[in-house]
């Protein structure tokens, strides 16, 4: 009998081991390592790094980079080739921006971007209104309360980039799931400038983000969100 439960232990520890290594695996399959850091939930495996002078398309691991959640910072006139970085100019900032094994950046020469741990931040409500003047990915319930929200876009067109009908001044609210399936949803949809919408409104809730796209708009542009209460 005494042999029995010792076997018995044994085989219950072992299968202890088991689930503890399979639970990771499951938590990852359910939500993946980026929306976890985005909540909280583990450590942000971000770096800080000044990328220069590199020319050509790279990935994050050839530029000295680690996965992570990175707020971003221009620190060059201009860059060339960087989609993610729509328009950057010096001191340009893209907040919350989570970069995994396939995003890849066009450094050119002349030009440097600084990466560093995304801070999240959470916004300041000043006569109960939430500005926002730097794009990029803002946590729901982390940053910013869930709810619903008046949006007003302000948008300051610049003048000095020519611009046709397909590549319009424009800045783009929106409501995503954290595991990136899905924005527009229905659960408040996209919010734009160059869009006719009858109700500007976003519903932010919790496990989503708010993104907050610039593309051709002056300095001095920003978005207001206002939280309704019916």
């Amino acid at each position: 009998m005494y042999k029995k439960w010792i076997i018995t232990a044994i085989i219950a520890c072992g299968f202890g081991v088991f689930l503890w290594q399979l639970v990771p695996i499951i938590k990852n399959h359910v939500m993946p390592e980026g929306p976890r850091q985005l909540l909280g939930q583990s450590k942000n495996t971000a770096i800080s790094s000044v990328i220069e002078n590199v020319g050509g398309v790279k990935g994050i691991t050839q530029l000295g980079l680690t996965t992570g959640i990175y707020d971003i910072t221009i620190k060059s006139d201009h860059l060339v080739n960087t989609p993610v970085l729509s328009d950057g100019q010096r001191g340009d900032r893209y907040l919350g921006l989570t970069l995994d094994r396939t995003t890849t950046f066009n450094v050119g020469q002349g030009e440097a971007v600084k990466f560093e741990p995304a801070e999240f931040k959470p916004l300041m409500k000043r006569n109960n209104v939430y500005t926002i003047s730097t794009p990029g990915n803002y946590v729901v319930n982390r940053q910013i309360p869930e709810g619903r929200y008046q949006v007003k876009i302000h948008d300051i067109k610049r003048q000095t980039i020519q611009r046709d009908k397909f590549r319009p001044a424009t800045i783009t609210v929106d409501s995503k799931f954290l595991n990136g399936n899905g924005s527009g949803d229905g659960q408040g949809g996209i919010i734009s400038s160059t869009l006719n919408r009858s109700s500007p409104i976003i519903l932010l809730e919790n496990h989503r983000l708010l993104s907050i796209t610039f593309s051709g708009v002056e300095h001095g542009s920003y978005v207001e969100l206002m939280p309704l209460t019916d």
